[in-house]
């Protein structure tokens, strides 16, 4: 395990969680109550999964289920593509970690490629999929059959018509997400994978029911909890481990290696100390893709106090709810944020005076719309290069 991880982790877990007064955990329960502290109106079309903002009876945005309507189909098609989106950032400067792509058809090169790097571990995951599915972490000569099958099972099951695979280099560290509200950093949450850690006298058991029953505290997380489930069973086998195992004083056992909060990850609200850089490159790889001003940016990083991190997807259907609702640390208003950047374009578009908190927003926005040119430039000269 990185090291930095483990002493996050111990450093974490003497931290209570949050506790909320307020149970709601949906979109609609925020953007109702945003909307009202802001003097907008919403609208929504139910059957097409459409919200809309409206405000001194103008429309000033909306969304298509998570979707911000400012999104185009090209934005959004492009991060769909998780292999092309990341050729198309390489190209434009950022880090890669220079990914393989393999179709269902490919097993023997893809498997060849494996055997050929044996001083790496890698990440195998769907092209297409989202939420985690069909990712298999940790990946080398001994296990790449099981987890090839597994992942492409996962897509069948998806109705991924043509399942094809990503490789790319394991990197050990932090899962890190970073939502950019139409052109503007917002929140930062680390998720840290499911774990335990050990007091000398409970058992894994019981340790992972203690953290499930503070969980079902929060209604957020009362659906998300830590399964005891056939795969933990096979994992603490093959750890030499079982249920009834009881790990030592400060002794930390993964439980999963995925930082997927439905399988019990943990949110932990980091805004105010990841490095300003991975801030700032997080902003900038959603200036880069044409059409694009909201997102999620998920990025995997050796420390996220430091500089260097990757960009492993962005997400235009990102849910923001984790950041108003943090396991740990403090909760963050992205939704509230989304509808001040509505009505602060409106007014900009309209000839309407700003507030003066609002013109802080329209700094915000012209640095953007300045970082979407120099990229918009820099795709220009390439496409009149080719």
């Amino acid at each position: 395990m990185n090291k930095l991880l483990n002493e996050v982790i111990l450093q974490y877990d003497q931290v209570e969680n949050n506790t909320y007064k307020n149970t709601s955990s949906g979109t609609i329960q925020f953007f109702n109550k945003y909307s009202k502290d802001l003097d907008t109106e919403i609208r929504r079309n139910s059957k097409r999964k459409l919200t809309y903002f409206y405000y001194n009876q103008n429309k000033i945005g909306g969304l298509r289920g998570l979707r911000v309507l400012t999104t185009t189909n090209g934005a959004f098609n492009l991060c769909r593509d998780k292999f092309k989106l990341e050729k198309h950032l390489e190209n434009l400067g950022f880090s890669s970690l220079n990914s393989k792509l393999f179709s269902f058809s490919e097993y023997n090169a893809a498997k060849d490629y494996i055997d050929e790097n044996p001083n790496h571990t890698y990440v195998l995951k769907p092209l297409s999929l989202a939420g985690g599915m069909g990712i298999e972490l940790n990946i080398d000569s001994q296990n790449f059959e099981e987890a090839w099958e597994n992942s492409i099972a996962i897509q069948r099951k998806n109705n991924v018509e043509n399942p094809s695979c990503i490789i790319q280099r394991f990197v050990s560290g932090f899962d890190v997400r970073i939502s950019i509200i139409e052109g503007k950093f917002s929140a930062a949450a680390l998720r840290l994978p499911s774990h335990i850690v050990g007091n000398g006298q409970a058992n894994i058991k019981d340790l992972i029911t203690r953290k499930n029953e503070k969980r079902l505290k929060i209604k957020y997380f009362s659906n998300k909890l830590i399964p005891i489930d056939n795969k933990l069973q096979n994992r603490l086998s093959n750890d030499n481990k079982s249920l009834s195992t009881v790990l030592d004083k400060d002794e930390i056992y993964l439980l999963s290696d995925i930082s997927n909060l439905t399988l019990g990850g943990e949110s932990i609200d980091i805004s105010d100390i990841v490095s300003e850089k991975i801030k700032m490159m997080a902003l900038k790889s959603v200036a880069a893709i044409p059409g694009l001003y909201t997102g999620g940016v998920d990025m995997m990083t050796e420390d996220f106090t430091k500089d260097e991190a990757y960009i492993i997807e962005v997400n235009t259907n990102a849910n923001h709810t984790m950041h108003h609702i943090p396991l740990k640390g403090k909760p963050k208003e992205p939704f509230r944020e989304l509808i001040e950047m509505f009505i602060v374009k409106n007014k900009i578009k309209k000839g309407i005076q700003l507030e003066n908190e609002e013109t802080l927003l329209l700094k915000d926005i012209y640095k953007f719309s300045n970082l979407k040119d120099s990229y918009a430039d820099m795709l220009l000269s390439d496409f009149l290069n080719s």
